[in-house]
C-alpha cells in the first residue's frame, strides 16, 4: 500500500534532517556512505526522500554523525504512523466491500439481509443445490421445493412460489454476477464468495417452475457456479471449488453450451495444478479444446491453450507446452475488438503474456519467465488486484532464480501491496513463500520487503505467525 502524503512528508523531512547533521559535521555523501556501508546514491536518495531504509541504516548515521539516537526514533515515529495507517486502510477496504456487496444484495435480492448477517457469512453456510445433469429439474428427479429448501439451507418461509424465469430475471442474475466477479477480481475470492454464494441460494429457488429448469436458468446459474468455483479455490476451499465446478460442468452440459464447457475444464485443469493432479490436469485442459473445436472465438482459443501450456509446464513436458503457446500467440493475434465473445470472458495479451510467464517459471526458465510477466503486468486490467499480485509474485520468483535478490524483494513489494487490499490465500501464500526464500539474503532491498512481509502476515494469520506451510 502506498504512504500516505503526510508520511511522504516525514519520510522528507528526516531525510532533510540527515543532511543538516552531516553538513554540521562536516561530511559528504561520500564519506556518510562509507561510515554507513552504505552507497552514495541511497544517502542522496535518503536526503531528499525519495528512498526508504530500513531501522539499520538510521543507526549507523547516529553513530557515525554522534545524534544521540535522533534519526533512529525519528524513523520509528514514522513507521508506527504508517503501520497505522496501513492497518486503517486495511479495516477501511474491507468495510467498503462488505458495505458495496451488501448495496448490491439489497438493491437485487427477494429478501432483506443485515449488514451482520452479511459479515459473518462464510462459505460452507451456503450450500447450492445439485441439479441432475438434463433440463428436467428437480420434479423430474422426484424433488419438490420443500427438498430445494433443505439443500440450500433456506427456511421454509424464505422460499418463493415456483415460477418460469422471465428475461428480466435471467438479466438480474447476470448483472449480479458481474458485480460478484469485480469483487472476486478487485478485491479476492475470500471477500466475493460468502455473498455470492448467498445471493444464488436465495435468488434461484423462486425461479424454478416445478417442472423443468429451462435452458437460459441453466446457462447463467453455470456461469454464477464457475465464478463460484474460482472464488472458493481462491479462498484455498478445494473441496467447494471442486463441487461448484463439477455442478457448473452438468448445467453447461445440460444447456448444450460447448464453449462454457469448455471454460469451466480450463478451470477444472487450472485446480488440479495446484492439487498436484498434473495427469488430470492435462486431459481437463485437452477436453476442452476439444470440446470447442471449430465453434470457439480467437478469444476461447488462446485462453484453453494457454491454460494447457500451464499444464504441460507443470508436468515439464517442454515440447507440448511451447506448442500450446505457440497456438495460444497466434490465436491472441486473431483476436476482433468488439466481437461477440462467451459472456464474462476477459482473457486478453495480457493474460496470454501472465500465463506464459507461468510456465516458464514452471519450466525452470526463469530469464523467459521474467520477460513475460513483466509484459503481463504492465498489460493487467485496473481493478485486477489479484491477477497483478500473482504476475509481480512469478517476477519476484524468477529474479530470486536468477540470483537477483534486491530485484526480486523490489517485486514482491509490490505483491504485498496488492496483499493488503486482497483476500486471496493465493496471494497471501504467494508473499509467505517469496519471505522464506528472501529471508537468506541480507541488503537493505531484501530487509524492507521482510519488515513488509511479517506485518501483513502477521496481520492475516490467527496465530500470528508469518508463514501459510
Amino acid at each position: 500500500m502506498k504512504d500516505s502524503a503526510a508520511t511522504v512528508e516525514a519520510r522528507r523531512c528526516l531525510g532533510a534532517e540527515l543532511a543538516a547533521y552531516r553538513d554540521a559535521a562536516g561530511y559528504s555523501q561520500d564519506q556518510l556512505a562509507r561510515l554507513t556501508s552504505y552507497s552514495r546514491s541511497t544517502i542522496a536518495n535518503v536526503e531528499t526522500g525519495r528512498q526508504r531504509v530500513p531501522r539499520m541504516f538510521w543507526e549507523r548515521a547516529d553513530a557515525a554523525l554522534r545524534t544521540g539516537g535522533v534519526l533512529a526514533s525519528g524513523h520509528d515515529d514514522i513507521e508506527a504512523t504508517a503501520k497505522r495507517e496501513r492497518h486503517a486502510a486495511a479495516r477501511s477496504a474491507s468495510a467498503t466491500r462488505r458495505t458495496l456487496a451488501w448495496q448490491h444484495l439489497a438493491d437485487g435480492a427477494p429478501g432483506a439481509i443485515t449488514p451482520g448477517e452479511l459479515a459473518s457469512a462464510s462459505a460452507d453456510a451456503f450450500p447450492l443445490p445439485s441439479w441432475p445433469t438434463g433440463l428436467e429439474g428437480f420434479a423430474a428427479a422426484g424433488h419438490d421445493a420443500n427438498d430445494l429448501g433443505t439443500a440450500t439451507g433456506a427456511k421454509p418461509d424464505d422460499m418463493f412460489s415456483p415460477r418460469q424465469a422471465s428475461p428480466g430475471d435471467l438479466a438480474r442474475l447476470r448483472g449480479m454476477r458481474e458485480q460478484f466477479k469485480a469483487i472476486d477480481n478487485s478485491h479476492g475470492g475470500g471477500a466475493a464468495l460468502p455473498m455470492a454464494a448467498w445471493y444464488l441460494r436465495r435468488e434461484v429457488p423462486s425461479l424454478l417452475d416445478g417442472d423443468q429448469l429451462t435452458r437460459g436458468l441453466a446457462e447463467v446459474v453455470a456461469l454464477f457456479r464457475l465464478d463460484l468455483g474460482w472464488m472458493a479455490y481462491d479462498a484455498g476451499q478445494h473441496r467447494l471449488a471442486t463441487e461448484s465446478f463439477s455442478q457448473a460442468l452438468r448445467l453447461a452440459h445440460s444447456a448444450g453450451d460447448r464453449l462454457l464447457t469448455g471454460r469451466i475444464l480450463a478451470a477444472m485443469s487450472h485446480q488440479a495444478i495446484d492439487l498436484g493432479q498434473l495427469r488430470q490436469a492435462i486431459d481437463y485442459a485437452q477436453a476442452a479444446r476439444r470440446a470447442t473445436r471449430h465453434i470457439a472465438t480467437p478469444r476461447v482459443i488462446a485462453m484453453l491453450a494457454a491454460m494447457e501450456a500451464c499444464a504441460h509446464a507443470a508436468a515439464g513436458d517442454d515440447t507440448s507446452c511451447r506448442q500450446a503457446l505457440d497456438a495460444a500467440a497466434d490465436a491472441v493475434s486473431e483476436i476482433i475488438s468488439g466481437q461477440a465473445e462467451p459472456e464474462g470472458l476477459d482473457f486478453d495479451e495480457g493474460g496470454y503474456w501472465g500465463h506464459a510467464a507461468r510456465a516458464y517459471r514452471d519450466l525452470g526458465q526463469p530469464r523467459d519467465a521474467e520477460l513475460c510477466a513483466a509484459r503481463s503486468v504492465g498489460l493487467c486490467l485496473p481493478n485486477h488486484g489479484r491477477t497483478r499480485g500473482q504476475r509481480y509474485a512469478i517476477r519476484a520468483t524468477a529474479h530470486l532464480a536468477m540470483g537477483e535478490a534486491d530485484a526480486a524483494a523490489a517485486a514482491a513489494e509490490h505483491v504485498v501491496r496488492e496483499a493488503w487490499l486482497l483476500d486471496s490465500s493465493h496471494v497471501l501464500g504467494e508473499v509467505a513463500r517469496l519471505a522464506n526464500q528472501i529471508e537468506q539474503y541480507q541488503t537493505t532491498t531484501t530487509a524492507v520487503f521482510l519488515d513488509q512481509a511479517r506485518e501483513l502476515l502477521a496481520a492475516r494469520s490467527p496465530a500470528g505467525t508469518t508463514t501459510t506451510e
